[in-house]
């Protein structure tokens, strides 16, 4: 076939034309894809946002998880008044909303929480098992029935203790948890108003498997009241050198709190009341069975609190006259010497030639009428279970009647001028309902 010009120059401007379409095309296509708002700028946004809503996604999850934990937990315990997990044998409980534990303190090892103003206590265990067990609780005989069967409760109390009711030889049935009358002072307690306290005691121990105990002898602000603290130049002058005005205080490195009467003593340990919001719980001096379920406590939770140490010499684990200890570096001692007790507290890395050396080691005497006082807390040497001192410096009141009728108050523990008997954190002191004194002072209980 034969082509003509004219074919021939339409091929030429059609071919032109398209690749001048094409490559605007092109740029079009190039713009959608590559620019600011373009296909590939769009999936690449698309991609971020779908990373982001998967992100969210996932913490909206994690965030419902643990609400939801949250609210288990809270349902579990509602009020969150539990310093630790309560167990099969033991509840401890917070006194009141301000208490929190202290650092890493357990069952195991003595569980210690404070008040909002510093006041530490520890966790006493008493296994509720306890009352199950036929050894304790005469083959069944007398399994307490209640929390309120109080008498079936301390019989069980007083057999799983037995070991330490027997460290003071007939204290099994010589000393006992009974009132006696107190004409001396007016405010002690009426025979109901003490019964009515033991039985309070005993419910609680029943029901939660344990009580607090003060973690220091109970002391006086050492800022406040150092000036007056040996002001004894009559013999009345406890009357108003220690009254129930003033405010007692259990912490470390303090002033123990003697010179004071069962009476005052009692009365200042019921300044340490707390309430809960639902439930009131008491402070006051240690009924005898207590003491001795402290002992029971140390012993089980301490290898260094054997019935020997505990029972026939406590000298290793006390401040007697014949112990050997060392000083914390904040702690303050006075000097008992020839039955005078000095009136100056000495910083503990003070030297006193035969009482205290530059290690901040306390000298041992041989005989009665020397040694040292020291501030509460001051030897870590005798600290059992996280309870200081439980074992000598100050011997403490007690509500334990001791059935003899002109000193009926006991005191235990024995004190920093003893030793020998006198030296175990079992003994028991007979004191008068009148007396205060230089070497006795007290300690608290919650229940």
């Amino acid at each position: 076939m034969k082509m003509n010009k004219y074919n021939k120059g339409i091929t030429l401007v059609a071919l032109v034309v398209t690749i001048v379409v094409l490559i605007i095309l092109a740029g079009i296509s190039i713009n959608l894809v590559l620019d600011d708002n373009g296909i590939i700028s769009k999936a690449q946004e698309s991609r971020r946002k779908t990373a982001e809503g998967s992100t969210n996604d996932e913490k909206w999850i994690n965030e419902l998880a643990e609400s939801i934990d949250s609210m288990l937990s809270e349902n579990k315990n509602p009020k969150k008044d539990v310093p630790v997990e309560p167990t099969t044998e033991t509840a401890p409980y917070f006194p009141d909303s301000t208490f929190e534990k202290v650092g890493e303190t357990t069952l195991d090892n003595g569980l210690v929480i404070q008040d909002s103003n510093g006041n530490q206590f520890v966790w006493v265990e008493v296994p509720k098992s306890l009352y199950n067990d036929d050894s304790y609780n005469s083959n069944k005989t007398k399994k307490p029935s209640s929390s309120v069967d109080y008498d079936n409760i301390e019989y069980c109390l007083h057999q799983y203790t037995m070991t330490f009711r027997k460290g003071s030889g007939t204290a099994e049935t010589s000393y006992n948890d009974t009132w006696v009358e107190d004409a001396s002072n007016g405010d002690w307690m009426s025979s109901a108003e003490y019964t009515e306290k033991k039985h309070k005691m005993l419910k609680s121990i029943y029901e939660n498997g344990g009580f607090y105990v003060g973690r220091y002898e109970t002391g006086i602000d050492t800022e406040k009241e150092e000036s007056r603290y040996f002001d004894i130049s009559d013999g009345t002058a406890y009357t108003t050198l220690h009254t129930t005005t003033q405010t007692p205080v259990i912490k470390e490195n303090e002033y123990p709190y003697i010179w004071v009467r069962r009476t005052q003593a009692q009365k200042l340990a019921e300044s340490f009341n707390y309430n809960d919001g639902t439930k009131e719980y008491t402070g006051s001096l240690m009924f005898g069975v207590q003491w001795d379920l402290v002992l029971a406590f140390m012993r089980n939770h301490d290898v260094g609190a054997t019935d020997s140490t505990i029972i026939t010499d406590s000298t290793t684990i006390g401040n007697y006259y014949n112990s050997v200890f060392k000083l914390n570096e904040n702690g303050k001692y006075t000097i008992f010497s020839n039955k005078v007790l000095s009136s100056t507290w000495i910083p503990a890395t003070t030297v006193t030639e035969n009482y205290v050396n530059k290690g901040l080691n306390k000298g041992g005497f041989s005989s009665y009428g020397n040694g040292i006082l020291i501030t509460t807390g001051t030897s870590a040497k005798n600290c059992i279970a996280n309870i200081y001192d439980i074992a000598g410096n100050v011997e403490e009141w007690t509500l334990e009647n001791t059935v003899a009728t002109d000193k009926p108050c006991a005191g235990r523990g024995g004190n920093y001028g003893t030793s020998g008997k006198f030296a175990s954190a079992t003994y028991r002191g007979k004191r008068a309902t009148n007396e205060s004194s230089y070497d006795v002072g007290f300690r608290i209980a919650l229940f």
